[in-house]
């Protein structure tokens, strides 16, 4: 093995995880590409996409949060996971990651008082612990609807049916999405969160019973992550000591993976958040963190596409796998040319403000892909040449 190759040989050492093999310490992370018909239902588009993703080699790919219910869905071109019309076409995208030898994993998420679409926020109800205004979007303040206990048993019961969806489909697995200040987490923020039942008194309660009502939901073989809400980034918010120390409940509610995740959209707009995710390893402190308190296997990501400095992640047991999103996106061969030593051939992620985030609404575009990828709109099967030389 070349120089280069035993330096990030810690990358690719098998992990066993559950009852799944993975061939290495590389996953993508969930990054919404939002390529779903405007009925939120998966497109051969999306398939590409995934499996391309797939073939470069990571090892887990967690397909971007789906929708468990209309009320939760944030995005125009967010794919759902809510009903027995979908598996169709959720069962192609599990079989065309799995057919490359990843292990398919599939977010699922309730955006709470995030939901949209935003340009008609009032016209529905948008949930929430309590119905606290906040600042959506620069020159935009909304209220959400405090969420009624009912609401409350259905979005538990709609984690649980997508789950069971998912594993019907052939995904090897959900993440539940319980960061960001998406549904979930918003009960366990003290800013959020101003309820005065068991759901205000106890702000744990309503996460774990979505994580009991999942894992009751799907066989013991089928895994169960959690994107865990590392912290609010806000005076008088949910902090890092707060997540740690619910991260310790997590194994013991069957939970196989955790995926630390600091902010919220509020939190990321506040004078010393500006610029977050643009930080090098801007999480890995807590994540590191996490991942002492917690026996599950905890993964990290976070401005970690240095080769170099994901290696010593895992060489330093601060993580057992790192994710990846943008570098992968930009080029999905990112792990097989780490493993090969080819290092000066990867497609660096480097426009800013990112152009993904500025196409997310009608589909992601990134600026590094090949021009022809640029033109149809997203980077399918095109040949590693194609990306290289970015013809």
């Amino acid at each position: 093995m070349a120089d280069t190759n035993a330096r990030h040989r810690a990358l690719f050492e098998p992990f066993q995880l559950g009852a799944k093999s993975l061939r290495n310490r590389i996953l993508m992370t969930p990054l919404s590409v939002c390529y779903a018909t405007g009925d939120g239902y998966v497109s051969n588009q999306m398939i590409q996409h995934y499996g391309r993703r797939a073939a470069g080699g990571a090892a887990m790919i967690i397909v971007e949060n789906m929708a468990v219910d209309t009320s939760g869905r944030q995005l125009p071109r967010q794919a759902l996971i809510d009903g027995r019309d979908r598996l169709p076409k959720l069962t192609e995208l599990a079989a065309e990651i799995k057919r490359h030898g990843a292990v398919a994993i599939v977010q699922i998420v309730h955006a709470g008082r995030y939901a949209g679409p935003w340009d008609e926020y009032e016209s529905r109800r948008r949930l929430a612990p309590s119905a606290i205004g906040f600042p959506l979007l620069p020159g935009l303040r909304v209220t959400p609807q405090e969420i009624t206990t009912e609401e409350i048993e259905a979005a538990v019961q709609s984690f649980a049916y997508s789950a069971a969806l998912a594993e019907e489909a052939g995904f090897d697995g959900v993440e539940i999405h319980g960061a960001q200040g998406f549904l979930i987490s918003s009960f366990q923020s003290p800013r959020m969160n101003l309820r005065v039942d068991d759901y205000g008194r106890e702000p744990n309660k309503f996460p774990l019973r979505v994580i009991d009502a999942v894992r009751a939901a799907v066989s013991p073989e089928f895994l169960v992550g959690y994107h865990l809400f590392a912290g609010e980034l806000m005076p008088g918010g949910w902090d890092a000591d707060d997540a740690i120390a619910f991260s310790t409940l997590l194994p013991d509610h069957g939970v196989d993976f955790v995926i630390p995740m600091v902010s919220t959209f509020e939190s990321l707009r506040a004078e010393a958040n500006v610029g977050l995710f643009g930080r090098p390893q801007f999480q890995r402190d807590v994540s590191s963190q996490i991942a002492r308190a917690c026996s599950a296997p905890v993964f990290t990501n976070g401005q970690l596409a240095d080769p170099d400095l994901a290696a010593d992640i895992v060489m330093a047991g601060e993580a057992a796998m790192v994710g990846l999103g943008r570098p992968i996106l930009a080029d999905p061969e990112w792990p097989i040319k780490v493993r090969d030593g080819r290092l000066d051939e990867i497609v660096a992620c480097a426009c800013h403000p990112p152009r993904c985030l500025q196409t997310q609404l009608a589909g992601v575009v990134c600026s590094a892909w090949p021009s022809s990828a640029q033109d149809c709109g997203f980077l399918g099967y095109e040949t590693s040449e194609e990306l290289a030389h970015g013809s």
